[in-house]
């Protein structure tokens, strides 16, 4: 796909290219970073008004956003014949607002998007760049990437290394309501050779220190 089909692509034939990125992830790469750069200007005022509406900030406006586009790429599902508008890009942003409002409400009462990979996946989250990878948001440019990561290594600062890796697994893969999945609970225990107790404790103790009442909550 060179730059004149790029620019010749509507956002279905997009969608369909990332569909494929199993079979070629250059290609779906690329299409997904046009698909976000032609569809996040479209979406973002509408996904602000809601976010102010129902009394979130900007932050909550903008995670929503990259959580949209993440969820996009893992599962570019866009069906026409399901939507009542009769133009198709008018239909992919509508579908675009409604997942951005899905994900506004994970990320409000969660603190992070919602979770979409299989319990075999997962894995023991060590650092700032293994928890950003853990979202696969595979549109970050490098230096958008390096800026995430720096900011939770800025957050995460004040927490030793078990601390540490317990608040970012927790903070990476959990739900309000629901434990980890045994088996990620068994390879943290392995990892950092402590009991399931302990894990409870220093899970407690960092969200303190990092005041995040969203996940000691959850």
């Amino acid at each position: 796909m060179n730059k004149m089909d790029e620019c010749s692509l509507d956002g279905v034939q997009l969608l369909k290219i990332i569909a494929r990125k199993n079979e070629d992830e250059e290609a779906a790469g690329r299409a997904f970073r046009l698909f976000v750069e032609v569809f996040e200007s479209k979406i973002n005022k509408q996904v602000d008004i809601i976010a102010n509406k129902n009394g979130y900030d900007e932050k909550v406006a903008f995670e929503a956003i990259q959580c949209a586009f993440n969820k996009v790429w893992l599962y570019p599902t866009f069906d026409m014949s399901k939507s009542h508008c009769k133009n198709e890009e008018k239909a992919i942003v509508v579908w675009l607002i409604r997942i951005a409002v899905s994900q506004m409400y994970q990320f409000a009462m969660h603190g992070v998007c919602a979770q979409i990979k299989s319990d075999e996946d997962l894995s023991v989250i060590e650092n700032a760049e293994d928890f950003v990878d853990s979202f696969h948001l595979s549109y970050l440019t490098p230096e958008q990437k390096i800026q995430y990561v720096s900011c939770m290594e800025k957050k995460i600062s004040a927490l030793d290394e078990k601390h540490r890796i317990i608040y970012l697994t927790y903070k990476a893969y959990q739900t309000s309501g629901k434990k980890l999945p045994r088996k990620l609970l068994e390879k943290l225990r392995k990892r950092l050779d402590v009991t399931q107790t302990t894990i409870r404790v220093y899970k407690k103790e960092a969200c303190e220190t990092l005041n995040d009442l969203n996940l000691l909550k959850a």
